[in-house]
């Protein structure tokens, strides 16, 4: 469902979710992060799982700029973790995610998804500012090769996101 979609109940219920997965108030993310697509899923009444699916700009050096589905806010409610809920949501997204030129996210645990077809980049990163380049040094993120992915692609070459407030990856 779009951002625009969301009611203020869905809206407040993706924001609890995400505070208890992350353990963190989430509540301005979803202004600095900008409208996507949420996947939300549900048993009964009680959202489970949540994903939010944006559009970014990301270029590697020599590349020119990428339309990239950038995965947000995977999370799943503490106690029902392990479950494969958000396994579900992200091999769901991943039909959504051809209709761009490259997929990719910044994850809080690599092995989760790369046993789920993604690849960490291992080339330094940097953000576009007015000012220019800056490096990201302490980030990681990981790619998703799509059918308009350009070939080859080469992980270990540097890469550039444009900035955004609050988490720039």
């Amino acid at each position: 469902m779009p951002t625009h979609e969301l009611s203020p109940v869905q809206r407040d219920d993706v924001l609890a979710l995400c505070a208890e997965a992350y353990e963190e108030d989430l509540s301005p993310y979803l202004d600095w992060i900008g409208p996507g697509l949420h996947l939300l899923l549900h048993e009964g009444d009680t959202l489970v799982s949540h994903l939010m699916l944006v559009e970014r700009q990301l270029q590697p050096e020599g590349y020119p700029l990428l339309r990239t589905g950038y995965v947000e806010l995977v999370a799943t409610r503490p106690a029902r973790q392990g479950q494969g809920f958000a396994s579900a949501l992200l091999r769901a997204v991943t039909d959504d995610l051809e209709a761009f030129d490259l997929g990719a996210l910044s994850p809080s645990d690599a092995a989760f998804y790369e046993r789920l077809g993604w690849e960490s980049w291992r080339g330094a990163l940097w953000v576009r500012t007015a000012a220019g380049m800056e490096p990201t040094p302490d980030e990681e993120v990981m790619i998703r090769r799509t059918v308009r992915t350009p070939s080859p692609l080469t992980l270990s070459l540097p890469l550039s996101v444009e900035w955004r407030p609050g988490e720039v990856w």
